[in-house]
């Protein structure tokens, strides 16, 4: 009796190990959580990322917005941000998307998404703020 519980216990032991595993094999992490940048430059957003060592990257992207019932919206397929925007990275666990001739309206929470063979994973959101005021940046390197 006692041989078959200790059985039970490592089992469940070891597939709550297992589980764990899996769930941290996710992840996208920012060089920076929040830019500030002054309108008509260029920014450099960046990420590294992991996923499930079994699994082959399909594709990656970059995206703003993501309506709860629907994909989100790759931005090199918003004709507003053509020629604006240049993804560049490794495709391995890189990530880059450099956006020129910053606009006011450019301003938003900017996501990296990885989808690979076994599953799909989005990063939290970089804010970046455009603004056409040298002391608003000013203020907050003070």
């Amino acid at each position: 009796m006692a041989l078959r519980t200790a059985g039970s216990v490592l089992l469940v032991f070891l597939w709550s190990v297992a589980v764990d595993l899996g769930q941290d094999d996710w992840s996208v992490t920012y060089t920076h959580q929040s830019i500030c940048t002054l309108k008509g430059s260029t920014v450099n957003i960046s990420c590294s990322y992991t996923y499930p060592s079994d699994h082959k990257i399909k594709n990656t992207f970059w995206f703003i917005k993501w309506e709860s019932d629907m994909d989100p919206e790759d931005l090199s397929s918003v004709s507003r941000y053509e020629g604006q925007i240049e993804y560049f990275g490794d495709k391995k666990s890189e990530g880059s998307l450099r956006i020129t001739d910053l606009r006011l309206s450019d301003s938003a929470g900017y996501r990296f998404r990885l989808i690979t063979s076994g599953g799909k994973f989005a990063g939290s959101p970089v804010s970046l703020t455009v603004t056409g005021n040298l002391s608003h940046i000013s203020h907050l390197l003070l």
